[in-house]
């Protein structure tokens, strides 16, 4: 099945191209004030600037946007995700059983490992993906949790992390040349590279003892969540879900109820598209303690289509719908915006609740950058 991600465009601010914001990389404001709402900082922690041009870059976002990877803050406050940098173990083991949402088995304990202290941050999933039969070690007593993990190790822990959701054939595996039989992992690799997990190199090579960059650990991911298909919701709970969602907001909408929009954020949004809804609700707050008149109208009914499900994630398209703002205060000051909905909804599967909760879209922002000019925002 396709595979479906919002496309992003090249980098530009808050300020030159809000309307479209849900799907720009890069920082939403670029020379933020000491006063800016913390909406605008928690948006841009969700916006990696040196994803920009990488050819990962979808992925990044994508992963970034539905809180399966965060990224760094950097000494300027920006935000990066390091695609380059070289993944370690424990970093991996942790990205996997966090985006998987995995468990200990309670019928098999955890392996010791002399190197795995109880208070450090990995413990836990490394002690969870151990009781799976997913790591194993490098040694029998030893796992190695800052050695950096080669793109072999990786394809091992994806497969056997994904046993039992992924229909692996590893008869029709990719012949690569640096692959042995005689390799621990010869299995795992062709079984990765049978659904595209992997591609490997130009020339036939995987480079299997390569260690592996952030980048290409999170596209491996990124291709297995896209193959899990044996748990797939119904498109009626898909189109329910987001059709719900719309109705509770457009009434806390019509009826600017801020802390209406915020309790629909805080149980329906995850991720970026939670961080922008909260950023709504605050600038709608602003507009209000400034003495601005706000109405806010719509027109048409929500239109919605999956276009794409797996286990853990799913696509729904959506359009039908036209948004109208209007703010109006003494002295003549006026300001209008029409937003239109049309594009794609994003959702992810909540790993404890069982909940699909939206984490991003491109459907466009009520405000302009005149706006918030207005509102002394920028």
């Amino acid at each position: 099945m396709k595979r479906y991600t919002t496309h992003f465009a090249s980098k530009v601010t808050l300020v030159a191209a809000l309307g479209t914001l849900s799907v720009l990389p890069g920082q939403v404001w670029a020379d933020e004030p000491s006063d800016k709402l913390k909406e605008i900082t928690t948006v841009n922690s969700y916006l990696p600037g040196d994803m920009e041009r990488h050819w990962a870059r979808d992925e990044a976002y994508n992963l970034v946007h539905a809180d399966i990877i965060k990224g760094y803050t950097e000494k300027d406050g920006t935000v990066s995700v390091r695609p380059n940098k070289q993944i370690t173990r424990a970093e991996f083991v942790s990205l996997l059983v966090g985006a998987l949402g995995l468990k200990k088995n309670p019928d098999q304990d955890p392996r010791v490992f002399s190197d795995i202290e109880p208070n450090q941050w990995y413990s836990e999933a490394v002690n969870i993906a151990s009781s799976l039969g997913i790591v194993k070690g490098v040694t029998e007593k030893s796992f190695g949790p800052n050695d950096k993990i080669t793109r072999g190790e990786i394809a091992a822990l994806i497969t056997r992390a994904f046993a039992y959701t992924i229909d692996f054939d590893e008869m029709n595996g990719k012949q690569f040349k640096d692959i042995k039989d005689s390799y621990w992992a010869a299995r795992e690799v062709s079984k990765a590279s049978s659904v595209k997990i992997i591609n490997g190199y130009p020339g036939g090579y995987f480079k299997p003892f390569e260690y592996s960059t952030r980048a290409e650990a999170l596209v491996m991911l990124s291709n297995a969540l896209y193959l899990e298909e044996n748990a797939v919701p119904a498109d009626k709970t898909l189109i329910d879900i987001v059709k719900a969602n719309e109705e509770e907001e457009k009434r806390a909408l019509g009826a600017i109820d801020i802390e209406r929009l915020k309790e629909i954020s805080n149980k329906r949004y995850i991720g970026y598209h939670k961080a922008t809804s909260d950023l709504t609700a605050a600038v709608l707050k602003k507009m209000k303690e400034e003495g601005y008149t706000i109405e806010i109208t719509h027109e048409g009914d929500l239109k919605a289509t999956v276009i794409g499900k797996w286990n853990r994630i799913a696509v729904v398209e959506v359009d039908g719908v036209t948004y109208h703002l209007s703010a109006s205060k003494e002295g003549g000051k006026h300001m209008d915006n029409t937003q239109t909905v049309k594009g794609v909804v994003m959702l992810k599967k909540d790993s404890v609740t069982g909940e699909w909760k939206v984490y991003t879209s491109d459907i466009p922002l009520l405000f302009t950058s005149k706006m918030l000019s207005a509102l002394e925002i920028q």
